[in-house]
């Protein structure tokens, strides 16, 4: 009985050790064979980096010791030399016939297209024609942010819209109103004075006391001597009203890390993205460089475009994108070298099997990859599922 007992406890013993070493076997093939996978995904990437700093233009301040002025110039126009941009006026009551004046201008504006609409000769196909002329410019000038013309156009649309004939409006009072307007106009030579633009360029109502900036002030800058002129802000001066931009080339100084601007040449184009500023990127041409200091440095960038929409900024930050990049992403730390000819490839899964599948990479960082998309039978597709990380992988392994 003893006997038999021993002889069952050491089979049990033998069983239990062959099930041990299998399943210590079957554990260490399913180490091996265990992946982690990502989905190869159609991407566009562009490269950029942050440049904080200000923006300088040639601007020259208007200024006048009359203590009323009426600003004519509109706000982002280009106006020539020699071009009214204000009134300067000795008294309240030169002040009040200006904005009278205004008035009259409006109204006599607003008049006549009233009177055009019910002209006999309009009908009403050429009537919806005006409107929708008009509803065409007012949107274009919104989208264009010139402002200048809105009142003119939205009296004159409302004048088509709302008007029938019955209106009461003649050619009497519109002559009565032209009149007055006449007669203003001759009264006021007596106590108002003309301001005019000291030189061509773009008038703006904004005098924000960095207008004593010039180019040559950006010279051989490093980040702290930028902050400096950033922190050198003067208040405007008495009188000032408004300002001339002159020429047609603005631009930006600004701090960028070293790696960042090293990667930049001179006369190099790039696109500026100053977010929520301006709502598009603006064109722009490295111009020259500062000195690098605790690992950062000066870029200053001209550009030639949208000077206009851009008057209000002055400090600001911007994007300075690099280069787009248009592919196929997949995780940075599924690609692999080979170690005879260095060429980097991935694996993808292929109904459980392993494919290897050189690769042609665009860009990379820390995260993720952007992969050349090629043709041919043997290329990185999109959908291709990316094996990111395993152990012991090879070409055709079959997956468990």
């Amino acid at each position: 009985m003893n006997r038999t007992d021993t002889f069952t406890k050491i089979v049990a013993v033998l069983l239990f050790l062959a099930f041990f070493a299998y399943a210590i076997s079957h554990f260490n093939a399913s180490l091996s064979s265990r992946v982690t996978t990502a989905d190869a995904v159609r991407s566009t990437v562009t490269s950029s980096a942050v440049a904080s700093g200000i923006i300088v233009r040639d601007e020259t301040v208007l200024e006048s010791d009359e203590l009323y002025i009426d600003i004519s110039g509109a706000d982002g126009r280009r106006v020539a030399a020699g071009q009214t941009v204000a009134l300067a006026m000795s008294s309240e009551t030169g002040l009040a016939r200006a904005e009278r004046i205004r008035e009259l201008e409006l109204e006599t504006a607003r008049l006549s297209a009233v009177l055009g609409s019910i002209s006999p000769s309009t009908d009403i196909t050429s009537r919806d024609t005006n409107i929708r002329d008009l509803v065409l410019t007012l949107t274009g000038s919104v989208a264009r942010r010139n402002l200048d013309n809105i009142d003119s156009v939205t009296l004159n649309l409302a004048s088509l819209v709302f008007t029938n004939r019955e209106t009461d409006v003649t050619h009497l009072e519109l002559e009565a109103l032209e009149a007055e307007l006449e007669s203003l106009k001759g009264s006021s030579s007596a106590d108002t004075n003309a301001i005019g633009a000291p030189q061509s360029g773009l008038f703006s109502k904004t005098v924000d006391g960095y207008e004593h900036l010039t180019i040559s002030d950006l010279e051989n800058l490093t980040p702290s001597r930028l902050e400096a002129i950033i922190d050198s802000r003067q208040p405007p001066p008495d009188g000032s009203f408004g300002k001339i931009v002159s020429g047609f080339n603005w631009y930006f100084a600004a701090v960028m890390s070293s790696p960042h601007a090293e990667a930049l040449t001179l006369g190099q184009q790039v696109e500026l993205d100053f977010g929520r500023y301006y709502s598009s990127g603006i064109s722009a041409t490295v111009h020259s460089f500062g000195l690098s200091e605790t690992d950062e440095c000066v870029v200053v960038f001209v550009l030639n475009t949208a000077m206009a929409e851009t008057l209000s900024m002055r400090a600001v930050s911007a994007d300075v994108l690099f280069e787009t990049y248009d592919g196929i992403r997949i995780p940075t730390h599924s690609i692999r070298l080979d170690a005879e000819t260095s060429e980097a490839y991935v694996y993808v899964v292929t109904a459980m099997r392993l494919e290897r599948k050189n690769i042609t990479v665009l860009f990379y960082d820390e995260a993720y990859a952007i992969i050349k998309r090629e043709a041919g039978e043997n290329a990185l597709r999109e959908g291709n599922t990316v094996v990111v990380s395993g152990n012991d992988l090879s070409e055709g392994m079959v997956l468990r």
